[in-house]
């Protein structure tokens, strides 16, 4: 919301183009417009002001009312007649009087709108409230100030609001040390979280739970077993157990998922905290999966110590979902993501709330008056526009054009040059929404779409708008703000990919499967084919005599028509096809944090055959012609490693090199990836380079950050890069490091520990 001067400029504008365009106001006002001769611009004025929910009204610089509406009415508890020609000193006391008038003088003495805040109570009912009333002085064609226009809005229950709002707002902002009152359901939508822990929950076969830090539950649990939710928790001990496991698994770790058997049942579980500026505020949990080293006498006797039910207890405990401890910390490590992600975007609800707050205050200025001036009160940072149905006029506010990255005078203010901005596939049905509003078949709307940016790319924008009506019901205005919610839309997006690619693994895994099956008949059936055709192999020769020819007349033919060649081209493709296959499933096995000596240089080998099978990288980044060099020390000692994580790794950084070589491939230089490797102390280093297009110090700092992408959008989801550097410095306990400059290619740099076996 603007600050008050912003308000009264704005305010005093709008009052001197309403004026401007109602050409005989000053006669209605005066009173030379009497009921016998009544002039039109008076009478719209009159049926305008009677319209406005708030107190309006007119008086002369002497404190003489000139005019008011029916709301003003209620406050004196008289009829207009009664009230026009008479002062405040007419009906109120001479204290209150006085203060009425002194506002309106300062008004009148400065020649501009003063602002104040007045208890008022109200004659008729005896309500009294909290006004905000601006008093703003009119003056006539010569300039000379005649009037004071005043308009009073109860904002009652707005002010209660406001300072409940301000004092959460102010504990929320304050340092994290000092936020003793900060909450998880201050900072997200109930709602929102309970779907996305439902979905994950349903997407990975897991029970879950949002908790407070002391275990105390926040959401409702999602796919909690019987045993769990029935028996266990049903007992005194088994609830103050799992409160007590839940409290344990949420403690806020930055390198990854707590993982153990709970703490009252014994079934596998698994928790990360979610912080705010480094506050628990909540711990996101997951579990009730059960594996072989969770036994029935175990829980019967589990049953029995806290009172439960054994053979209930045991019978439930056999409905409990398997799963493998690789699986489960698969699903741990994407917890263990979003939850970090819900910490880093907390601050960003909590502008997200405020945005709304003003969006609510816009939409009621909108409703309740024709005039702009309402707007201007309650007016957000978002942009404005206006547009007048019986002139054609339309407004566009500097901040509506600064969100389209253009400044005031470079935008021209037109209806044509806003729809040519709307993106191709959302014009029908924006155009529809605001031609529905001007007809008066909805008074509001709310719609999302796209408008093109001055730098030819196009912004996420939600846009609201409402219309204004005479008293006979003619729509004669729209207005509304827009706001550019593209940065919101990137993060929902990517949070969605991110859980779609917890099935990524598996669907490769199955489709290689899948592969295998045919690939193994053709390999088989081209070998028999080979066997069977062999001139040496004497049930060959008996056949081919049996049937009136000889075996050594068949195989020549075959060879002077290279039948033999091509069977074994397919053979040896099918080979080929074979080692993809394989290992395409050794990259997709799901594998939990077990370390195990490697060969780095075999893996880095394996990681550029991986990449060279890339359909994408081959197609698009045609990753097959780049000169791979390698430097090899041969010596090196085996390095205690997840070799499938770092497959993933190596091919990260191998996809980037190859999407950052288009630049040169049209050019003298020869796009090239130079691997290398060397022992360093007690540590391996791993170095790979591209003389791709390099980047600048700025990227090159935030390059490791979840989400960070220069990617045009949809084109990577900068998850990639990230986890890498995860995977390197927490699952390996190394260090992931990178060396670039703009046109001058980009250095990776990765440090592993050799332990005692390379000792």
């Amino acid at each position: 919301m603007p600050n008050l001067e912003e308000t009264i400029a704005q305010l005093t504008a709008e009052l001197e183009t309403a004026r401007k365009r109602i050409s005989d106001l000053e006669a209605a006002v005066s009173g030379t417009a009497t009921a016998e001769t009544p002039d039109e611009s008076g009478l719209w004025f009159r049926s305008l002001i009677n319209t406005i929910p708030d107190l309006v009204w007119l008086k002369d610089r002497n404190g003489v009312y000139l005019s008011c509406n029916h709301a003003f009415e209620h406050l004196f508890g008289a009829k207009t007649r009664d009230i026009i020609g008479k002062t405040d000193y007419d009906f109120v006391d001479k204290d209150l009087a006085d203060f009425f008038r002194a506002h309106d003088r300062k008004a009148m003495d400065a020649g501009r709108p003063s602002v104040n805040e007045e208890n008022l109570v109200f004659a008729g009912n005896g309500y009294q409230g909290l006004f905000e009333t601006i008093k703003t002085p009119m003056a006539d064609a010569n300039g000379k100030l005649i009037d004071v226009l005043g308009v009073a809005r109860d904002i009652t229950a707005r002010k209660r609001a406001e300072e409940a709002v301000e004092k959460r707002l102010v504990t929320l902002t304050r340092p994290m040390g000092d936020a003793q009152g900060v909450t998880f359901e201050e900072m997200f939508s109930l709602p929102d979280i309970q779907r996305l822990q439902d979905e994950f929950a349903r997407a990975t076969g897991v029970a879950s739970l949002i908790t407070r830090p002391d275990g105390s539950p926040i959401t409702t649990p999602t796919n909690f077993c019987r045993l769990c939710s029935d028996i266990i928790r049903k007992t005194e001990k088994g609830l103050a157990n799992c409160y007590k496991s839940d409290s344990a698994l949420g403690k806020v770790s930055t390198i990854g998922p707590k993982i153990q058997p709970c703490m009252s049942g014994g079934l596998w579980d698994a928790g990360a905290g979610i912080t705010v500026g480094g506050r628990h505020i909540a711990n996101w949990l997951i579990g009730q999966v059960r594996d072989a080293t969770q036994t029935e006498e175990s829980m019967r006797a589990y049953a029995r110590s806290i009172g439960a039910d054994e053979d209930e207890a045991a019978r439930a405990f056999m409905e409990v979902p398997a799963m493998s401890r690789e699986r489960f910390g698969q699903v741990s490590q994407a917890l263990f993501t979003l939850a970090s992600q819900l910490s880093s975007i907390a601050y960003q609800n909590i502008q997200q709330a405020r945005f709304i707050a003003d969006l609510k205050r816009a939409e009621e200025a909108l409703r309740e008056s024709e005039e702009r001036y309402a707007l201007a009160i309650n007016g957000t940072s978002d942009g404005i526009w206006d547009i007048n149905l019986r002139t054609g006029e339309v407004y566009f506010s500097p901040r509506w054009k600064r969100i389209l990255g253009y400044s005031d005078d470079e935008m021209e203010n037109s209806l044509e040059e806003w729809k040519s901005r709307i993106h191709p596939d959302d014009r029908e049905k924006v155009l529809l929404e605001v031609e529905r509003c001007a007809n008066g078949d909805t008074p509001s709307f709310e719609i999302e779409y796209r408008l093109r940016h001055k730098d030819g790319n196009y912004r996420w924008i939600l846009g609201r708008g409402a219309s204004l009506s005479t008293p006979q019901g003619e729509v004669v205005r729209l207005a509304g703000a827009l706001t550019d919610i593209t940065e919101r839309r990137r993060i929902m997006e990517v949070m969605l990919q991110a859980e779609k690619m917890l099935s990524v693994g598996g669907l490769a895994a199955g489709m290689a499967h899948e592969i295998n099956n045919p690939l193994g008949a053709i390999l088989q059936s081209a070998q028999v084919v080979l066997r069977r055709l062999d001139p040496a192999n004497e049930t060959n020769q008996n056949i081919a005599a049996a049937s009136g020819c000889a075996i050594a007349d068949i195989n020549s033919y075959l060879q002077r028509r290279q039948v033999l060649d091509f069977l074994d081209g397919i053979r040896e493709a099918g080979v080929r096809a074979a080692k993809i296959v394989s290992n395409m499933l050794e990259f997709s096995r799901k594998n939990g944090i077990n370390l195990a000596p490697s060969d780095i240089n075999a893996v880095l080998d394996k990681s550029v055959e991986l990449a060279g099978s890339d359909y994408e990288l081959k197609k698009t980044y045609g990753f097959r012609t780049l000169t791979i060099t390698r430097d090899y020390q041969s010596d090196l000692p085996p390095v205690n490693c997840v070799e499938v994580q770092l497959e993933q790794v190596f091919m990260n950084i191998l996809r980037n090199a190859a999407q950052a070589m288009p630049e040169i491939l049209n050019s003298a230089a020869a796009p090239r990836i130079d691997l290398s490797t060397r022992r360093d102390g007690n540590q391996v280093v791993i170095e790979i380079a591209d003389n791709g297009r390099g980047m600048d110090e700025a990227t090159r700092q935030h390059i490791f950050e979840p989400f960070f992408t220069t990617k045009a959008p949809g084109l990577g989801t900068g998850l990639g890069l990230s986890v890498s550097y995860f995977i390197i410095t927490t699952t390996h306990g190394g260090s992931l490091e990178v060396e670039s400059a703009p046109g001058q290619g980009a250095r990776f740099i990765i440090r592993l520990p050799l332990g005692t076996n390379g000792a």
